[in-house]
């Protein structure tokens, strides 16, 4: 049985290829199986990772979307036999992959393979805010029944409405019983850790190359590498069902 992680979004640029880049590496880093499929037809960041080895589908046929190169996806899933796939769904194709999994029951027909599938969201701060709880709102509402994980990603400003934390929104209060977890990606001081995770991220490195011994790097720079690396890794091991 392969656990089917999702990543979907309707909001661009909220950090959704990152937070699947975390749990790619977190798994791994754990000696668990992954195979990762990056379908985002415009930014392909997923496959940009050597490490991760990404399958790539082209899920555009000309300049549209072809819900049918989503039956690829599926072929790969049925024959694997690894522990985990992850799969990075760009946000111009949300609508089309979500309307795919629900005209197709996937969920269903991959629960009855023995597979589980497990829906990851992303809600993030400032102007992206209203739009990433609106989608968290949409998977929940219509994918009943499946697992679904929240990301509090930070990155574009703190996540609060009128001095509330997120679990305290009321659209998460009235969807509270379809969450199965929550990862809260920390924040970090834009001067010294977050430069650092920053050159990291863009070097398409994961922490395991970035503090390899042989990688040459200041040793504060690694030293607060690793000391994201285990608060996001910390977040991450509270959801445990992962």
């Amino acid at each position: 049985m392969a656990k089917i992680h999702v990543f979907l979004q309707g909001k661009g640029g909220v950090g959704k290829s990152f937070c699947a880049t975390m749990l790619a590496q977190y798994l791994m880093d754990h000696d668990r199986t992954v195979i990762c499929i990056d379908t985002d037809p415009v930014n392909m960041t997923f496959a940009n990772y050597p490490r991760f080895e990404a399958i790539q589908i082209d899920l555009m046929t000309g300049q549209n979307i072809d819900p049918l190169k989503f039956d690829q996806i599926i072929e790969h899933i049925s024959t694997t036999d690894a522990e985990n796939i992850i799969i990075d769904n760009g946000a111009s194709s949300f609508v089309t992959f979500s309307n795919f999994l629900l005209e197709n029951t996937i969920p269903a027909m991959l629960t009855e393979e023995g597979h589980q599938i497990l829906l990851h969201t992303i809600i993030t701060g400032g102007t992206g805010q209203y739009d990433t709880v609106y989608g968290f709102v949409s998977l929940a509402q219509q994918f009943e029944g499946t697992l679904l994980y929240v990301w509090l990603n930070p990155y574009l400003g703190n996540i609060e409405h009128e001095g509330k934390p997120f679990t305290e929104f009321k659209p998460y209060l009235d969807n509270a019983n379809r969450v199965a977890g929550i990862i809260e990606i920390p924040a970090f001081s834009p001067e010294t850790f977050g430069a650092n995770f920053t050159e990291m991220l863009k070097s398409r490195k994961t922490f395991a190359e970035a503090t390899a011994p042989e990688v040459q790097l200041p040793i504060m720079t690694k030293h607060r590498l690793k000391m994201i690396q285990k608060r996001i890794y910390d977040a991450i091991a509270l959801c445990p069902e992962i």
